[in-house]
């Protein structure tokens, strides 16, 4: 039987997940799929077939399907009338909200690092500043890895911020979200303030143990993030 997908699918350029990452296919097969979602790259109402995803990305059915499940729980898919699964993009409300949530939560983390951090907990996030950079070098910053790297130096902000049991916490419930945000803001790099630069900046401010200024580069960074996500999405859905 022929599992090629069609070329007619609506898939585009969703290509096979690296074979160095098969080893956590699941998760990663969710993640590419959600950022595909939330960025346009899969339209709305795309039909989302498991046997075409599997072969797009290179993978079996089961892990297709895992995610397409937990893809439907968030809201990125939904049951059409007569059965089968499709896409649902993320609306400009949905923008809204999310990046309202996201400016304040990191404006109060902003807060709490720079009144709690000891001088060497910044030696993480600057790590991660590095490997961001190195993930855009090799990769652009539409990347899965550049992803990873970005979430990473939230997470260890937040870390700072409000210790590690909580943090944890976020990182299991809250940070998928940012991380989709990320996938939206960074979607057209060419568009967008470089990314490492944005974070250097931050990170600057977050360091710096004045807190008006700590808040201020968080709130900026937000606001930037979700200027881009809500221009990115403003152009995947004009007419070409």
């Amino acid at each position: 039987m022929d599992r090629r997908p069609s070329a007619a699918s609506g898939l585009g350029e969703l290509g096979a997940v690296p074979a160095e990452v098969r080893r956590h296919t699941y998760d990663h097969v969710y993640r590419t799929l959600r950022r595909a979602l939330a960025t346009g790259q899969i339209p709305e109402s795309t039909h989302l077939v498991e046997t075409d995803l599997a072969a797009r990305l290179g993978v079996s059915r089961t892990p297709v399907r895992d995610a397409l499940r937990r893809l439907e729980s968030d809201g990125f898919a939904e049951r059409g009338p007569s059965g089968g699964l499709w896409s649902r993009t993320i609306s400009s409300d949905e923008i809204e909200n999310l990046f309202l949530v996201r400016a304040q939560l990191d404006q109060l983390a902003a807060c709490l690092a720079c009144e709690r951090a000891e001088p060497k907990q910044w030696e993480e996030p600057r790590s991660l500043i590095e490997a961001m950079n190195a993930a855009v070098a090799a990769h652009g910053p539409a990347s899965e890895q550049f992803s990873e790297a970005h979430q990473a130096f939230h997470t260890s902000i937040y870390r700072i911020a409000f210790g590690g049991r909580f943090a944890g916490f976020l990182g299991k419930h809250l940070l998928q979200y940012l991380e989709i945000a990320a996938d939206m803001s960074y979607r057209e790099p060419a568009r967008a303030l470089p990314a490492v630069d944005q974070h250097q900046t931050l990170l600057t401010e977050l360091a710096s143990r004045d807190i008006t200024r700590a808040a201020a580069a968080a709130e900026a960074h937000a606001q930037r993030s979700a200027t881009d996500a809500k221009d990115a999405r403003t152009r995947s859905i004009l007419p070409t």
